[in-house]
């Protein structure tokens, strides 16, 4: 359930899409300062949900290709994507338009394939709608979780699959993005491996491709230099391959690689299970994509490795120019959703009590009802009082179950008296008996060192105090008590200590197995360091052990 706190902040404006599958399975947002409110906003790739886009450009009209809205609508049902659309105002004071297509990719889950199917699906949706918004005339930003590390550079251990380029993810990637970095006579082989090329000049700078676009056939012969053979492809990629072809030919930009086209370990995400960032053993699955033309204006694309949160950093974008805000905002805006927009009352308000409480003037205050003690009317002597209860009392701590009840004053204080008369008429206390009265009217016997109190029910530090002691201001008249007797510690002890582990003779933690097996939900001691790469000294070691075995 969305909160106000979180949807409502000062100075944005926020747009949220939720799952309509599956509540807390998916679902993507976006924050607009007050600087950047968007002129138009969108929820969703498909144009069958709320909001509009410039000229018509989110409507399932101008898509390319062959959709139902069958499938359109399962494709948006996972609250996966949300676009708005800003105005910019270059150096030129031009204005022009941009498009933020905020996404979160679908994963393929290895227990269902099908998933694989409706993971190219959302692709060639995401293509299709980046490519209708540039056919309006605005720019085109594509931010997000794509979950595919596109390249061997993007992995932590590439070598691990066998089939890593075959991947149709990959292939796909490799059909959507543009092979085009910054800098010159550098070329980047499928390996993430950098050589010099002298007498060839593969990658373009950005000021050449303004205004220019790839076509597939150009894009292709860049390329067959790392063709792949088909026949390499196992039987059921083979089947799939109709999940490559588009339906048009809108291609973007890796902004990261095309600053960043050699850089080692840039990586977005980790697996928080095995504490891999600490050893920063992850995947680069999170990108900004841009078309071409808005290159020249872009000054430097980022990962932000050191920001904490979740299993994922944060990547940013530096544009160049000023954006110009809207002076409304868009309807799918959040602060219009139901549950925010005007007065409707909570469902905690009719539970509130309607009849005023009374008050009681300065007479009145030496007047108090506790539960413990109830009071009858004629008792208070014609004063006016609700009758109703007032509870004085606060909720009872679990220490006082453990604790000697307090006793009366008045008993206490005859006590008190009692035991004073007894000590002035005796000069000497006896050695192995003695009585004593605190100032909170507790009163306790103790004898032959056993320190049984009188009622039975009190815990005891093994100190004694005689009333010598206490005229004289050697002892405090507070009482001692054993920090175990306030709370549940003293009745149960905390678990073993973990075992070492033998590569760093460090703690262990303790993990479960998740997975479906015989061992589900069994724990076990693992090396608490992050997984990282083999041979890697400061990684994690390979030490395995059940819990509740040697």
């Amino acid at each position: 359930m969305l909160e106000e706190p979180l949807a409502i902040v000062e100075g944005y404006s926020s747009y949220f899409s939720f799952s309509r599958k599956r509540s807390g399975y998916s679902g993507v947002a976006t924050f607009c300062s007050k600087e950047a409110t968007p002129i138009y906003a969108q929820e969703g790739l498909s144009g069958l949900y709320g909001g509009s886009l410039f000229d018509k450009g989110g409507t399932p009209e101008v898509l390319a290709g062959h959709w139902t809205e069958e499938e359109l609508r399962s494709l948006d049902s996972e609250g996966r994507a949300i676009i708005t659309q800003h105005s910019m105002k270059g150096n030129n004071s031009k204005l022009s338009s941009i498009a933020v297509i905020n996404v979160y990719c679908p994963r393929v889950d290895p227990e269902k394939p099908e998933r694989r199917v409706y993971k190219l699906r959302f692709y060639e949706l995401l293509r299709q709608r980046a490519a209708a918004i540039y056919a309006t005339g605005c720019h085109v930003i594509i931010v997000g979780d794509i979950n595919t590390s596109h390249k061997r550079i993007d992995h932590c251990d590439p070598d691990d699959n066998e089939d890593f380029e075959l991947r149709l993810e990959r292939r796909y990637l490799d059909r959507f993005l543009i092979p085009v970095y910054k800098e010159d006579n550098k070329d980047i082989d499928e390996r993430g491996n950098s050589e010099d090329k002298t007498n060839t000049t593969l990658l373009t700078n950005a000021q050449q491709l303004e205004g220019r676009k790839f076509s597939e056939a150009e894009f292709v012969t860049n390329q067959k230099d790392i063709a792949l053979d088909d026949s390499a492809y196992e039987e059921d990629v083979n089947t799939d391959e109709y999940l490559l072809e588009s339906a048009s030919n809108f291609q973007v930009v890796d902004t990261f690689r095309y600053f960043h086209p050699n850089q080692q370990e840039a990586f977005t995400c980790w697996n928080t299970f095995t504490n891999a960032r600490s050893s920063n053993y992850g995947t680069r699955i999170d990108y900004i994509f841009t078309d071409e033309s808005i290159l020249p204006i872009i000054d430097e694309s980022i990962i932000l490795q050191d920001v904490m949160g979740s299993d994922h950093c944060p990547v940013a974008l530096r544009v160049k120019g000023e954006l110009s805000p809207s002076s409304t905002l868009p309807d799918v805006c959040t602060k219009f959703f139901p549950e925010f927009k005007g007065n409707q009352q909570k469902l905690s308000s009719y539970f509130q009590p309607v009849d005023e409480i009374p008050t009681f003037k300065a007479d009145d205050r030496a007047i108090q009802l506790t539960c413990g003690n109830k009071r009858k009317l004629n008792d208070l002597k014609g004063k006016s009082v609700s009758k109703k209860k007032q509870l004085c009392e606060k909720q009872i701590k679990l220490n006082s179950y453990f604790s000697i009840k307090p006793k009366k004053m008045e008993e206490s204080k005859e006590i008190l008296s009692a035991n004073e008369a007894d000590i002035k008429g005796n000069k000497s206390c006896s050695k192995n008996t003695y009585a004593s009265s605190y100032s909170n009217g507790e009163h306790f016997s103790k004898q032959d060192d056993k320190h049984s109190p009188e009622t039975g029910n009190e815990i005891y530090d093994g100190t004694t105090t005689t009333p010598n002691e206490y005229e004289k201001g050697t002892k405090s008249p507070e009482k001692k008590v054993s920090s175990q007797s306030s709370g549940w510690g003293f009745l149960m002890k905390g678990p073993k200590p973990p075992p070492l582990c033998p590569g760093h003779q460090e703690p262990t933690v303790v993990r479960t197995v998740r997975k479906k097996g015989p061992n589900m939900n069994r724990q076990f001691y693992a090396c608490a360091r992050g997984a990282g790469r083999e041979g890697d000294p400061n990684a994690q070691c390979n030490f395995f052990q059940w819990v509740g075995k040697k």
